[in-house]
């Protein structure tokens, strides 16, 4: 590395409020579960404790694979690690900064903890609970951290791991393999802060969960279940809500099921108990990797709504589909409307497509990602499947969605369009959707919105092609957490206005740790941030300068909201 680019890694790195300058000095602590050691950072803007590595539950491994996880009961010992991360659990190897050197173990049911100044349990601090995303096939706690929120607005931020992929969601619809041990384990992990956060000085009845992509879809669901009433008071969906496709289908879980089984050979046992044993004795890596990505995505490897793992209906966890449409007085959601909640999204959530096109559909429809997409692949691919999956074949429908992305404005305008979508579909309208039914005629908990158009210094998965507009998915998260920044080119480093990200980092800690304190992004030296509610819809754009709309997407939502609600009443007549 040249010394230029090492001059500009330096001065990039002071995008974090957060900035580490010195370790030392350990903490112990004795909670419920027994004695934890962290260890003190001492940072440009004040002081914080790290424990790392706690266990919230025992080793998912033997026996207990494919099962709940089990309380962690009182250890011997001291738990806490003096390294900064500690393990992420199985999963595929991803070849995106920030995945591709994760470490992982099959033992990986942990949680990291960051408190503010001294820790003492008389200060009674509230406390956030960081849920990460990934399709609910990648990431780990270790990848986030959460300084900046910690020090800028004086909260505990946890981050927690979970089981992924077939180790998380695989489902033999029996009660010996039930799934959603991943949701199992967000829950355990809850109990655990519920149970031992007193003593690192957490309010354990000011708790937050927060997450983004599938962690914003996972906090959403956990509002959905009742039992959980008490193990958190608030909740922001980032890019991600409880919708249609989160709960998968039978047929798509008897598939995946039926192909790992296969694949590693207990295809042929007599029953669950036995096939439970076979897939119990494998090595973890067998089963992280018998199946790829591109085995689970249709049609043609395209369609990232219809592969992967999400959720199911095992009966006791989740007792029934959350396809829309549902009155907002329905059972299921009275929990959901008793806690303050916050959703948003971004703009450009579209840049999936672009990264998930594959070559071979590339060369079928006679383009490249970075020139263009054309309205063919929305028409042809992505609004079908779209359909299908919500209501069966009706290319009506099929046609009313390629109409309404149209545009004869440009070849980039159009490429956007197509983005759009996806994103609107996805993201946008759930968001909508779910803010409309928490906010009708609540008296008890409060509804916020945000729409992020700040386009990050450092987007996710890399530059966009030059035709993308949009902040994309994922990319609000340098705002709120300290990220590894790689040299950049000194042409790019010049081009990034370092006082205005500093400025719009601190709105953003402001308004998340405000709500997280308070039920209430507002305070002081913030600009105002409008309350949603079911008529006016008012939301803020966070950008440079900040400011505030109401009814986003008000057109994509009408239509799309159609189609949901068509699917959730095909769904509820099926059941």
């Amino acid at each position: 590395m040249d010394v230029g680019k090492i001059i500009i890694t330096v001065m990039l790195v002071t995008i974090s409020i957060a900035l580490e300058t010195e370790i030392k000095n350990a903490v112990e602590v004795k909670t419920p579960s027994g004695w934890v050691r962290g260890y003190e950072e001492n940072l440009e803007d004040g002081q914080v404790y790290r424990f790392i590595k706690i266990p919230f539950a025992q080793p998912p491994l033997g026996k207990l694979r494919f099962q709940k996880p089990q309380p962690i009961g009182e250890w011997e010992g001291v738990e806490g690690v003096s390294e900064k991360t500690g393990m992420s659990c199985p999963q595929w190897n991803f070849p995106m900064p920030g995945f591709d050197d994760m470490q992982l173990d099959e033992d990986c049911l942990h949680l990291n903890i960051y408190v503010p100044g001294k820790v003492s349990k008389d200060r009674n601090l509230s406390v956030m609970v960081w849920i990460h995303g990934g399709g609910f096939m990648f990431g780990g706690a270790n990848q986030y951290k959460p300084q900046k929120l910690v020090l800028g607005g004086d909260v505990i931020v946890v981050t927690t791991n979970y089981r992924m992929g077939f180790l998380g969601f695989l489902t033999l619809h029996d009660p010996l393999m039930a799934g959603n041990y991943g949701i199992w384990d967000q829950i355990e992990a809850l109990r655990w802060v519920q149970n031992n956060i007193a003593a690192f000085g957490g309010n354990p009845n000011s708790v937050t969960i927060f997450g983004e992509s599938a962690g914003g879809m996972a906090v959403s669901l956990l509002t959905l279940i009742p039992s959980n009433k008490s193990l958190f008071q608030r909740a922001i969906s980032q890019s991600g809500v409880t919708n249609f496709f989160t709960i998968s289908k039978k047929e798509q879980e008897v598939r995946n099921a039926d192909l790992l089984l296969e694949r590693v050979n207990c295809k042929d046992e007599k029953d669950v108990s036995d096939i439970l044993r076979c897939l119990q004795d494998l090595p973890v890596d067998n089963i992280t990797n018998a199946v790829t990505m591109m085995d689970l995505m249709t049609p043609m490897n395209t369609s990232f709504i219809t592969g992967g793992f999400t959720p199911s209906i095992d009966g006791e966890l989740i007792k029934e589909h959350l396809a829309y449409p549902k009155s907002s007085e329905a059972s299921i959601y009275s929990f959901f409307r008793s806690v303050d909640f916050m959703s948003g999204t971004l703009n450009g959530e579209g840049n999936l497509v672009y990264m998930g096109i594959s070559p071979q559909i590339q060369e079928q429809f006679d383009f490249n990602v970075t020139e263009k997409i054309p309205l063919s692949y929305l028409c042809e691919i992505t609004a079908p499947t779209f359909v299908e999956l919500a209501v069966g074949n009706v290319p009506d429908l099929t046609k009313e969605i390629c109409d309404f992305y149209a545009t004869t404005e440009s070849v980039d305008a159009q490429s956007n369009k197509v983005c759009e979508f996806t994103g609107d579909y996805a993201f946008i309208v759930p968001s909508n959707i779910m803010l409309s039914i928490h906010s009708k005629n609540n008296k008890v908990a409060k509804s916020f919105q945000y729409l992020i158009t700040k386009t990050s210094p450092m987007p996710f998965g890399g530059d966009p092609p030059t035709w993308f507009k949009g902040a994309g998915h994922g990319d609000e998260l340098y705002l709120m957490f300290d990220f590894e920044i790689s040299a950049l080119s000194e042409e790019k480093f010049k081009k990034i206005n370092m006082d205005e990200v500093k400025k719009l980092s601190d709105y953003v800690v402001k308004y998340w740790t405000n709500f997280a304190k308070f039920g209430n992004p507002n305070g002081e030296n913030v600009p105002e941030w409008p309350a949603y509610d079911v008529n006016t819809k008012r939301y803020v754009i966070i950008d440079s300068p900040i400011t505030t709309s109401e009814n986003l997407k008000s057109e994509a939502t009408a239509l799309l909201t159609k189609i949901i609600e068509l699917g959730g009443k095909r769904i509820h007549d099926e059941l």
